[in-house]
């Protein structure tokens, strides 16, 4: 008998957190790597000039785990395996990270 197929299933807030990520890629606004680190004088200027900013993170920390992975593998288009822990520790499944992997590119 064939292995039940898992389906990855994910909440509206999380979709919503989705959405949110692929926003941020589109817009280079992704700051995942650099979130704690303080931008250089030219990259202040330019954001001073043309008014960008980092995207402010999602309160939720569980949401915040897809939204810095979904924006990480969007931009990078490769494994993000170090931002999979998170998502994982917050208790979503291989399928689940896989399918958000798979949303990103």
């Amino acid at each position: 008998m064939p292995a039940p197929s898992v389906q990855p299933v994910l909440s509206g807030s999380e979709w919503a957190a989705v959405s949110v990520a692929l926003k941020d890629a589109q817009r280079c606004g992704c700051a995942t790597e650099a979130a704690n680190t303080r931008p250089g004088a030219l990259r202040r200027a330019v954001r001073f000039v043309f008014g960008s900013r980092r995207p402010t993170p999602l309160a939720d920390p569980r949401l915040e785990a897809i939204r810095r992975f979904v924006c990480a593998s969007s931009r990078r288009r490769g494994p993000v395996d170090g931002l999979a822990a998170p998502l994982a520790e917050h208790g979503f499944s291989a399928a689940q990270i896989d399918a958000l992997h798979l949303l990103s590119r």
